[in-house]
């Protein structure tokens, strides 16, 4: 079971400015002033290129901030220094899952990809991880393609198992790019399901309500969710009210698809 979060707030960025993915010189959305609460689901919208995917990975601490700062439980991620040790630990509270496939690594089995981080982490074998990590891999419903390696599987069965790999060492803040883009009934239901039950604090994600923030080119699927809204659009950041508030600003800077799922 995961410890609770110390403090309420789990994520803040201040004056935050945002790379480019492809170009560290190119600033893509700038001064993003931001406060997420434990046990929030927000859901940043916005358009194919607007900088969600890199807003995600400068969050995770994966890309340098252009300016501003991040802090996760209070530490900044982007640090370094004296407190290296301190830092690994709090990027280890950090789940992502990438869009798409949510590059796995194609050259290894699911099960492979699944229990990498575990196994890394603790310095554990496969199969103890395997044991201490079955409930999860079950309650996932992957027990059935642990031996498939990942160029078999669809980009749904992908995602799942790239969201099992985030999961293995309990995280308390989960980023997800775009993860109900793309998602036929039966697998939108799931992730519906598994956002309501991970906000709750299911007892196989440890117990405790996750925090989590989602990117979104179709706002409706989190209808019934009862998420937090912001938006990005032409560089620039906006909290918003509601996902009404979200469809009117939508419109009004005439984003194609946000408003509906992808077929």
């Amino acid at each position: 079971m995961r410890t609770p979060p110390s403090t309420t707030v789990a994520l803040e960025t201040r004056s935050l400015g945002i790379a480019s993915s492809t170009s560290l010189d190119r600033i893509s959305l700038q001064a993003v002033d931001w406060s997420v609460d434990t046990g929030e689901l927000w859901v940043v919208a916005g358009a194919q290129g607007a900088g969600k995917t890199a807003l995600l990975e400068t969050l995770a601490g994966l890309i340098p901030a252009a300016a501003g700062e991040v802090r996760v439980f209070g530490r900044r991620v982007d640090a370094s220094g004296d407190d290296a040790p301190g830092l690994q630990e709090t990027r280890r509270r950090l789940g992502l899952v990438f869009d798409g496939g949510g590059r796995l690594f194609s050259a290894l089995s699911v099960a492979e990809n699944i229990l990498l981080p575990w196994c890394y982490h603790q310095n554990r074998s496969h199969a103890e991880a395997l044991g201490e990590l079955e409930p999860l891999i079950r309650h996932l419903q992957l027990e059935s393609i642990l031996s498939r390696k990942p160029t078999s599987l669809s980009r749904s069965w992908s995602r799942r198992v790239a969201l099992a790999r985030s999961l293995v060492l309990e995280p308390d803040l989960l980023l997800l790019d775009n993860p109900l883009a793309g998602l036929d009934a039966v697998h939108l239901r799931w992730w519906r399901g598994f956002l309501a039950e991970a906000l709750a604090g299911h007892p196989v994600l440890g117990g405790e309500p996750l925090t989590i923030v989602a990117t979104a080119d179709a706002v409706r699927p989190y209808v019934g969710l009862d998420p937090r809204f912001a938006l990005v659009a032409s560089g620039h950041w906006r909290i918003l009210t509601d996902i009404e508030a979200v469809l009117a600003a939508t419109g009004e800077e005439g984003f194609r698809d946000l408003t509906e799922p992808r077929p």
